[in-house]
């Protein structure tokens, strides 16, 4: 069944939603529901299907439903015209094929393989973004712990910066843990058919992503989650102590149950050592000023 269509947008997502230059509404996709994750692919008696498929589309504004009764014809492969679905007219890979169960269990291994192929292309096609987005959280946290020091500068260097891409991008082997990898969680979050009720696929995964990013970031330096927010309470009592602060942190976000040693973590931060480079001078090899 086809996953998705392509219809304007009944919600306002934005400028990505009109074309820059003429203002028309752009087709976004819409996901279709047939009735669950696993429902996109149905295996049917050799006399034809047994009814008509139903579908429902929850996403980008849109609230309706159709069903879908394709003409068989048996013996033979065949594309579906898409003429019994209503409302939609639906894009992609539609189709149907007819024959014995020897032949139908190699078309559905056939089908697994290629979907493993699609994920794996899927997920390092997203590699680009995924490092671009890593620069950018990388800055964001540079800049808000550079707040506390009174210098901005890297607080990873560039190797520690891939690290967190290939972290984010495949998981971390060094660590004995069965915590899967930010993309492959998202992407996998991306075929629940109610994902996108209330959000473009685009605003989820970028949304997403740019949390992540982050997160990964301050777990590289050693930096809890919720460090910026000690420090902001840190900054409003200047002089006070370690306990001075985690008591006031505790009293306006009590539901974090701060501890005495994230709040030092937390103060003590500052850039992974191998981030402090010195330019140096080519002609001399010296520490160019």
């Amino acid at each position: 069944m086809p996953a998705w269509d392509w219809r304007p947008p009944a919600m306002d997502i934005g400028r990505k939603g009109r074309d820059a230059e003429s203002g028309q509404p752009l087709l976004m996709p819409v996901r279709l529901d047939w009735g669950g994750n696993d429902a996109l692919v149905r295996v049917e008696e050799f006399t034809g299907p047994s009814g008509p498929y139903r579908w429902t589309a929850h996403s980008m504004g849109w609230n309706d439903s159709g069903e879908l009764l394709p003409k068989t014809s048996p013996g033979m492969d065949f594309p579906s015209s898409g003429a019994g679905l209503v409302g939609i007219v639906p894009r992609g890979e539609h189709f149907a094929t007819a024959g014995t169960s020897h032949h139908t269990v190699e078309f559905l291994r056939d089908l697994v393989r290629a979907g493993h192929e699609s994920r794996w292309q899927m997920l390092f096609s997203l590699e680009p973004f995924v490092m671009a987005t890593v620069r950018k959280a990388h800055s964001a946290v540079s800049h808000e712990i550079g707040e506390l020091t009174g210098r901005v500068q890297s607080v990873l260097h560039e190797t520690g910066i891939e690290q967190v891409v290939n972290i984010m991008m495949v998981g971390d082997a060094a660590v004995d843990s069965t915590e899967e990898a930010s993309v492959s969680r998202l992407v996998e979050q991306c075929l629940r058919h109610d994902r996108f009720a209330k959000v473009d696929p685009l605003m989820f995964f970028s949304r997403n992503l740019r949390r992540d990013a982050e997160d990964h970031v301050r777990r590289a330096i050693g930096d809890p989650r919720i460090g910026p927010k000690i420090r902001r309470v840190a900054a409003r009592m200047p002089g006070a102590g370690l306990e001075e602060i985690v008591e006031e942190y505790r009293r306006v976000h009590p539901q974090d149950k701060l501890s005495t040693a994230r709040a030092q973590a937390a103060l003590n931060v500052g850039s992974d050592p191998m981030a402090l480079s010195v330019l140096l001078d080519p002609e001399t090899n010296r520490g160019a000023q």
